[in-house]
């Protein structure tokens, strides 16, 4: 496979743009050193869920006419959609892999002074 095959280079920048968006969010919220452990594993899973998502969304909901009339708007809006879903599942990184104080739910922080 040499980078002139077309599908492997339209594959990369997909990639390129999801991992970049994800990164983005991870910076933006500061996340904590295991999210970005995790970062090019989700980035591939936001790339593969943008993917699906813009065929789906080409073939039922837009009209079938703009792949033909409208390609430079059409490729801008999957890049669009793939950014978006890409800092979605950053931001969902993150909560997930944030770390938590455990208190017990009774305990309010107040010393009890009556002892």
């Amino acid at each position: 496979m040499s980078l002139t095959n077309p599908e492997l280079v339209e594959l990369f920048i997909a990639y390129g743009v999801t991992a970049g968006a994800m990164l983005g969010a991870l910076l933006l919220v500061r996340a904590e050193r295991r999210a970005y452990v995790r970062w090019p594993v989700f980035s591939v899973m936001a790339m593969v869920v943008g993917i699906v998502a813009w065929n789906l969304l080409r073939k039922h909901a837009l009209p079938p006419e703009w792949t033909i009339t409208r390609p430079r708007e059409m490729y801008y809006g999957a890049l669009a959609l793939y950014a978006v879903i890409g800092a979605g599942l950053g931001l969902l990184v993150h909560r997930l892999t944030r770390v938590r104080e455990s208190k017990a739910p009774w305990d309010d922080g107040n010393e009890d002074s009556s002892r």
